[in-house]
C-alpha cells in the first residue's frame, strides 16, 4: 500500500501529464466529475494530473482526496484571470480584454499558501466581471508556484497574435521575459492544438521563443470534459451557462476536442516536440504538496491576563464557578455532578480543545447579554455537564441520563461539534458579532454546491434542445418526487416514463444527454449556518470569495473539506421558535409583570401544557405541529417531559414503526417485557423500547462491561451499518475479551441465547435510534412553546406571527386561522405598535416591521424617536422628526392604516402626503447644499405649507386592495368575508392547502381530491384548445393566497358571460398536481354576488326515482346550467343531493313539471352549494 507522498513520476515512468484541466467546479463550463476524471487518468496509464479550474480553487481538496484514493499524484492549480494592468482598474478595456488567462500550479506548501492569497485577492479587491489578479500580486505571491502561459486567452498568446497582425513581436517577447524574470525556471510556454488556426500560429512562435530565450515548452489539452463522446453533452452545458439554445446563432462553441486525451492521442497532436512531453513530467516532479488533515486550528480567544495562554486553566475555573451556581449546596445531584465534571475536564484537557469551548461560550454569553434568546442546546453537547456548567447548554443532563461520551469519546479524538440555536430575528446581529470579534479577515462563511438533479436536468436539457416547456414538464412529471431520485431509478420504476421517452428519437437523445449531465455541479451558494473563525487571516489557510449580499468572506471549500483541513466549523443556527418564545415572554412581562423562566423542571412538566399537547392543539408548538405528530400525541396522552423527549425521537422515518409499542407500554405497563432484568433500569423510561442511541451505549456497558468510549464506537457502527465492526464486537458483547478487559454478558450471568437476542435487537433498533441529548433539548423548546400557548394564548399568537414576519404565505395562514378563531388582528398604528406583533387588550396589533418597504432598522428608528420624545401629534410632526421616512415607507404606513391617527383619509396621504414629503426632502437637500432662498428660510414657499389638500376616502374595495399591497396580507378583513354566512354552510379549503411546503416540498392536497375553494377572481385568461374551443384559467384569491383554477370548455360555456375580475366565487373541483404545483380543475362555479338556486323534485320512493333517473338526466342535458338538483323521497322522508347541474329558467322548470308533475317540482334560492 502506497504511503502518502509516494506517488511520483520518477518511480513509475509515464510519458505525459495533463497540466490544464477543468473539472465540474468550473461551474457550467467544466463537465468532468472528479472521480470520473481521476479514473480516466489512471486508466490511461498516467500517474499524475493537475486541476486548474477557472478563477477558483473550489475543488482542489475533493480532487486531492480522489487522487490519493486512486493512486494518482495530485497537482493543485488554478487558471487565474489576470487584469491587463492593475486589478484595481475596473473601468477600462472591453469584452475579453478585461482579463487574460494564466495557469498557476502549486509546488509546495509555500506555493499553496500563495495561490490561496492570489485567488482570495482576486475576489476581494480584483473582481471585475471575473476575479482578477495582476502583476503586483504575482510579484508578492509567486514563490512556490509554477506558471504556464495558458491558452489563446493568455496574455502572451494574445500579444503574439497582435504581433503577427502588426509585424511587431517585441511586446510578446517583453511579456514572456517579464514572467520568466519573476518565475525563473518555473515559467513554461504552453502550446495547444485543438485544430484552431490561431493555435498553430501561436504554437509556432512559442517554439521559436523557446529556442531563442531558453524557456521550456509544455503541451496541454484544455480539458473541459472527460471523454471525446462527452462533447455533445458539453455543448448543452455551455448553453445552460449562457442561457442559449442549440439553434442560437451566437451560442458559445468550443472548436475541437477538449477531452482528457491519452498520451498517444496527445503525441499525435505534437509529433515533433517530444521535449514538450518530457517537460510535463518535469513540472509534475516539481509539484509535491500534501494537505495536512486533522491539524486543528483554534480561533484566538481573549481570556483574563492572569491566565496568560493557559486556556484550559481558565476553562476549568469557569466550569467550577458554574458548578457552584448550577448545583448549589443542598442540590441532590451536587456530588454526582462534581465527579462527572472532574472526569469531563480531564478528557477535554487530554484532547486540547479548551479554546473551542471558550469560543463557543463567547458568542452565547454576548447574545444573552444583548437580550438575544439562545436555545437550551442542540445535538450531543446537551449530554455534557461541563457545557451545562459553562452555560453553553441549559438542560441538566443528569436527570435524563444524557451521556458525555456521546459528545466526546475519550477513545477517539475528534473535534467537538456544538450547534447553537439563536433567536431568528437577530440572525444578522449574531453573525456581525462573530465577524467583529474575530476580525473581518479572520471569519468566513462556507461555500455549498448544488448539483443537477433528475427533474431539473430534464427540464434544462429540453429547453436547450428547443422543445416547448411542456415537454420538459411532462418528463419531469413522470419522475417520482424524491430528493434522492435519479434518472436511472425513475426509469426502472415508471413504465410510463419509458414509453414516453421511447415514443420519439428526440426524447431518447434528450434523456441520454440528461443522464450524462445529471449530478454535475451546477451552482455555488453560501451555507446558511456554517462559519469558520480562524487564528490567522483566512486567506493564509484557504482561498476565499466574497459574499455579495453581506460582504463577508466565504471559504471556497465545502463544509466537509474545510473541516477535514482542521478548520473550526461553527454553526450559528437561527430558530424561529425562539422568536416566538422571546416575543411572547417579553409581552407577558410588559403586560403582567411576570418573568417566565426558561426550561425549568416545572415548565417541562407543566400539566396544562401537556394537556394541550394531548388534545392535538399544537399549531406553532415546536416539533409537534405536523398532522402526524398531533395524532401521535393524541394517542400517547403524554404525562411527563420524558414522553415528549421520546415523541421527538420516535416521530421520524424508521423509529415510527415502534410508536405503537411505546404507546402500548405506557398505557399497559403489564405488556412490557425485558429479555433480562438488567435492561429495566435502562429501558423503563421508554416502556421497554430502545429509542435512544444512549440506551444502546448503556446496554453494552452495563450488560457486557464495555467502556463508554468503546460503547460509543459500537453505537456509531450500528447506526452506520458497519458490518465488519459489528462482526468483531458481537462475540465480545456475548463472551467477552480478556485482552480488552471486557467481561461479556455470559460471564456476567446472562444466558448466551438471551445475549444473542439482545445484540440482534440492538442492531435492529440502533439503525434508527436517535440522539437523546438532541431530543431532550428540542423537547424543552417544545414544552416552553406549549406552556406559553396553554397559559398566554394571545402573547403566544403574537410571538408566532412575529416569527414568520418575513414569510408572507405563512403569515397569511396564521392570521386567517386566528381571525377564524375569534382573535382580532388590528391594523398597525405608528403611535401604539412596535416592530413585532403586539398584544393590546384582547387584540393583537400588526407588527410594523412586517410591512412591505419599511425596513426593520428604519422603522426601529421611528419607534425609538416616539419612545424618546413622545407620540406623534400630526402627520407633519411624524415627517419632520424622522428624516429616514421615504416615499415607499410613507406609502406602506398609509396603505395599512398606520397613519389613520392623523385624521386624514388614506387617499389624502397617498397623494398630498407624498407630495409634502417630497417637498420636505427637497428643502432639506437645499439646506445641506446652502441653496435655500429667502422664501424657503421664512417658510413662504408654497410647497412647505403644513396643510394637505384633502381627498375623499377610497372605496372599501380599494382600501382592502392597498392594505394587501402594503402588508402583503389582508389585515382587517378580506373581500370574501362579506359572504361568511354562505361559506359557513359550505366548508372550503384555504389556497394554502394546494401549496407545497417550502421545507419538505409536500402538498397537503392529493391528486384528484375533491376540494372547494372561495375567493375573488383577481385575473383570468381565456385560451383556445387544439379543437379551437375556449377555456379559461382563473386566479382566485382568498385571505391567504391564490388558487389556480382551470375551467374547461363545457363548463366555461355556461359561465363565460359572468366571468369578470373582482367577482366573488365558490368553486368545487378536483386537484391536479403538475410540475410539483397544484391547481383545481373546476366541476362547478357559483357566483356569490348573485342568487343561487336549487331545484327540488319529489318522488314516492327510491324505485320511482331510479325508473325516472334517465329522464331527469336527459332533461338536464337539454337545459345546461349551474342550479343544483335534489330529490325528496316521500316514503323515507329523506333528501338526496344529486351530482347534476342544470338551468333553473322557466323553460327547464316547465319540462321538469311536465315529466314529473306540477306539484312535484319546486325552485328555491339556496346558500348550500
Amino acid at each position: 500500500m502506497k504511503k502518502k507522498g509516494e506517488i511520483f513520476m520518477s518511480n513509475t515512468k509515464s510519458g505525459f501529464v495533463h497540466l490544464h484541466v477543468h473539472g465540474e467546479y468550473s461551474l457550467l463550463d467544466g463537465m468532468s466529475k472528479i472521480p470520473d476524471l481521476v479514473k480516466k487518468i489512471k486508466d490511461s496509464g498516467m500517474t499524475a494530473c493537475a486541476l486548474t479550474d477557472h478563477g477558483v480553487m473550489n475543488g482542489v481538496v475533493d480532487f486531492y482526496n480522489e487522487c490519493q484514493k486512486q493512486g494518482i499524484k495530485p497537482i493543485l492549480g488554478c487558471e487565474c484571470y489576470e487584469a491587463p494592468e492593475s486589478r484595481l482598474d475596473k473601468n477600462s478595456h472591453a469584452g475579453e480584454e478585461r482579463y487574460h488567462h494564466l495557469i498557476l500550479l502549486v509546488k509546495n506548501e509555500t506555493g499553496y499558501k500563495n495561490l490561496c492569497h492570489l485567488v482570495s485577492r482576486s475576489n476581494i479587491d480584483g473582481f471585475y466581471y471575473k476575479p482578477r489578479i495582476d502583476f503586483e500580486l504575482l510579484e508578492q505571491y509567486h514563490e512556490g508556484l509554477i506558471c504556464l502561459s495558458a491558452c489563446l486567452a493568455g496574455r502572451v498568446p494574445r500579444e503574439i497574435l497582435r504581433g503577427i497582425s502588426c509585424g511587431d513581436m517585441e511586446p510578446a517577447k517583453k511579456a514572456i521575459l517579464r514572467y520568466r524574470e519573476l518565475f525563473g525556471d518555473d515559467y513554461y510556454l504552453e502550446i495547444q492544438n485543438h485544430g484552431i488556426r490561431e493555435e498553430q500560429i501561436v504554437a509556432n512562435e512559442l517554439v521559436r521563443f523557446s529556442d531563442e530565450l531558453g524557456i521550456k515548452l509544455v503541451c496541454t489539452n484544455d480539458c473541459h470534459y472527460t471523454n471525446s463522446e462527452d462533447k455533445e453533452a458539453h455543448e448543452y452545458l455551455l448553453c445552460l451557462q449562457t442561457k442559449k439554445t442549440l439553434d442560437s446563432p451566437d451560442r458559445l462553441v468550443y472548436e475541437g476536442d477538449y477531452s482528457v486525451k491519452t498520451e498517444e492521442e496527445m503525441r499525435q497532436l505534437f509529433p515533433s516536440l517530444p521535449q514538450a512531453f518530457d517537460n510535463t513530467l518535469e513540472v509534475a516532479d516539481k509539484c509535491n504538496f500534501d494537505f495536512k488533515f486533522g491539524d486543528y486550528r483554534m480561533p484566538k480567544v481573549v481570556i483574563p491576563k492572569e491566565y496568560g495562554n493557559d486556556y484550559f486553566r481558565y476553562l476549568e475555573d469557569e466550569s467550577w464557578k458554574g458548578w457552584e451556581k448550577r448545583y448549589p449546596v443542598g442540590n441532590r445531584e451536587r456530588e454526582t455532578a462534581k465527579k462527572d465534571l472532574e472526569y469531563e475536564l480531564g478528557i477535554v484537557k487530554q484532547m486540547g480543545f479548551a479554546e473551542y469551548f471558550l469560543d463557543t461560550r463567547k458568542t452565547i454569553r454576548w447574545s444573552r447579554e444583548h437580550g438575544i434568546l439562545v436555545g437550551p442546546g442542540r445535538g450531543s453537547a446537551a449530554g455534557s455537564r461541563m457545557c451545562y456548567c459553562l452555560g453553553i447548554t441549559d438542560i441538566d443532563p443528569i436527570p435524563y441520563n444524557l451521556l458525555f461520551e456521546r459528545f466526546l469519546n475519550p477513545e477517539r479524538i475528534s473535534m467537538p461539534d456544538i450547534d447553537v440555536d439563536y433567536n431568528y430575528s437577530y440572525k444578522d446581529d449574531v453573525i456581525a458579532f462573530e465577524a467583529e470579534s474575530n476580525g473581518w479577515d479572520h471569519f468566513a462563511k462556507i461555500r455549498t454546491f448544488t448539483a443537477m438533479n433528475a427533474k431539473g436536468i430534464v427540464r434544462d436539457i429540453a429547453r436547450v434542445a428547443g422543445y416547448p416547456v411542456s415537454v420538459g414538464d411532462k418528463i419531469a412529471g413522470l419522475i417520482p418526487k424524491d430528493p434522492k431520485m435519479t434518472l436511472d431509478k425513475a426509469w426502472d420504476s415508471n413504465p410510463d416514463l419509458q414509453n414516453f421517452i421511447n415514443s420519439d428519437p428526440g426524447y431518447q437523445k434528450l434523456w441520454k444527454i440528461a443522464k450524462r449531465l445529471e449530478g454535475t455541479k451546477k451552482a455555488a451558494s453560501t451555507h446558511a449556518c456554517g462559519h469558520i473563525p480562524t487564528p490567522v487571516p483566512c486567506e493564509d489557510l484557504f482561498p476565499v470569495s466574497v459574499d455579495p449580499e453581506t460582504g463577508y468572506l466565504v471559504c471556497q471549500y465545502n463544509m466537509t473539506d474545510a473541516e477535514h483541513l482542521g478548520n473550526l466549523k461553527k454553526d450559528l443556527l437561527m430558530l424561529r421558535n425562539l422568536t416566538i418564545i422571546d416575543t411572547a415572554q417579553k409581552s407577558v412581562k410588559e403586560k403582567y409583570g411576570v418573568e417566565i423562566p426558561l426550561w425549568t423542571e416545572e415548565i417541562l412538566n407543566d400539566k396544562e401544557a401537556l394537556k394541550l399537547i394531548s388534545s392535538g392543539d399544537t399549531n406553532g408548538v415546536f416539533q409537534l405541529e405536523s398532522e402526524g405528530m398531533k395524532g401521535f400525541m393524541k394517542k400517547l396522552q403524554p404525562t411527563c417531559f420524558e414522553d415528549i423527549i421520546a415523541g421527538v425521537a420516535l416521530y421520524r422515518p424508521g423509529p415510527m414503526e415502534y410508536i405503537d409499542d411505546y404507546i402500548r407500554g405506557k398505557h399497559d405497563p403489564g405488556s412490557i417485557k425485558y429479555l433480562t432484568p438488567e435492561l429495566e433500569s435502562i429501558l423503563s423510561s421508554t416502556y421497554g423500547v430502545i429509542v435512544y442511541q444512549e440506551q444502546v451505549m448503556q446496554i453494552v456497558q452495563k450488560l457486557a462491561g464495555f467502556s463508554m468510549g468503546r460503547a460509543d464506537l459500537i453505537r456509531k457502527a450500528m447506526g452506520k451499518k458497519k458490518q465488519d465492526i459489528m462482526d468483531q464486537e458481537a462475540p465480545r458483547f456475548i463472551y467477552g475479551d480478556k485482552e480488552l478487559k471486557i467481561d461479556g454478558c455470559v460471564n456476567r450471568g446472562i444466558p448466551e441465547e438471551t445475549a444473542k437476542q439482545i445484540w440482534e435487537q440492538m442492531v435492529d433498533f440502533a439503525k434508527y435510534a436517535f440522539n437523546k441529548s438532541h431530543a431532550a433539548a428540542y423537547a424543552a423548546i417544545a414544552m416552553q412553546t406549549a406552556y406559553l400557548k396553554a397559559h398566554y394564548a394571545l402573547e403566544f399568537a403574537a410571538g408566532l406571527l412575529t416569527s414568520v414576519m418575513d414569510k408572507t404565505d405563512k403569515l397569511a395562514v396564521y392570521i386567517a386561522e386566528y381571525r377564524k378563531n375569534g382573535i382580532r388582528i388590528l391594523p398597525p398604528d405608528i403611535n401604539l405598535c412596535h416592530e413585532d406583533f403586539t398584544v393590546v387588550g384582547d387584540s393583537i396589533y400588526y407588527g410594523l416591521a412586517a410591512l412591505k418597504n419599511v425596513g426593520k432598522e428604519a422603522i426601529g428608528k421611528v419607534i425609538d424617536e416616539r419612545k424618546t420624545n413622545g407620540q406623534y401629534v400630526s402627520f407633519y410632526d411624524l415627517v419632520k422628526r424622522n428624516p429616514e421616512i421615504d416615499k415607499k415607507m410613507l406609502e406602506a404606513l398609509t396603505k395599512t392604516g398606520a397613519l389613520d391617527f392623523t385624521g386624514y383619509t388614506r387617499h389624502t396621504l397617498m397623494i398630498s402626503g407624498v407630495e409634502y414629503l417630497s417637498a420636505q426632502k427637497r428643502a432639506s437637500k437645499k439646506q445641506i447644499e446652502g441653496q435655500l432662498s429667502l422664501m424657503d428660510l421664512f417658510g413662504s414657499s408654497s410647497d412647505m405649507t403644513d396643510t394637505l389638500s384633502e381627498l375623499p376616502e377610497y372605496s372599501e374595495e380599494e382600501l382592502l386592495f392597498y392594505e394587501k399591497e402594503g402588508a402583503g396580507v389582508y389585515i382587517s378583513k378580506h373581500p370574501i368575508d362579506v359572504y361568511a354566512e354562505v361559506l359557513s354552510k359550505n366548508p372550503v379549503k384555504y389556497s394554502s392547502y394546494l401549496y407545497a411546503d417550502e421545507e419538505t416540498g409536500d402538498i397537503p392536497a392529493k391528486e384528484k381530491e375533491e376540494v372547494s375553494v372561495a375567493g375573488i377572481i383577481r385575473s383570468y385568461k381565456v385560451i383556445y384548445t387544439k379543437n379551437n374551443e375556449p377555456m379559461v384559467f382563473l386566479d382566485v384569491e382568498d385571505s391567504i393566497g391564490v388558487t389556480k383554477v382551470v375551467v374547461f370548455h363545457s363548463l366555461y360555456e355556461l359561465i363565460n358571460e359572468k366571468i369578470r375580475e373582482d367577482r366573488p366565487v365558490f368553486i368545487r373541483g378536483k386537484v391536479s398536481i403538475r410540475k410539483e404545483e397544484a391547481s383545481l380543475i373546476a366541476d362547478s362555479v357559483f357566483f356569490l354576488d348573485e342568487p343561487n338556486y336549487r331545484i327540488w323534485i319529489r318522488f314516492d320512493n327510491i324505485r320511482e326515482f331510479r325508473n325516472n333517473e334517465s329522464v331527469l338526466e336527459k332533461i338536464s342535458s337539454w337545459n345546461r346550467g349551474m342550479s343544483l338538483v335534489s330529490v325528496l323521497l316521500n316514503d323515507k322522508r329523506i333528501t338526496m343531493a344529486l351530482k347534476i347541474h342544470m338551468s333553473s329558467d322557466q323553460k327547464a322548470i316547465n319540462e321538469l313539471k311536465e315529466a314529473f308533475g306540477e306539484m312535484n317540482v319546486l325552485v328555491r334560492e339556496t346558500q348550500y352549494l
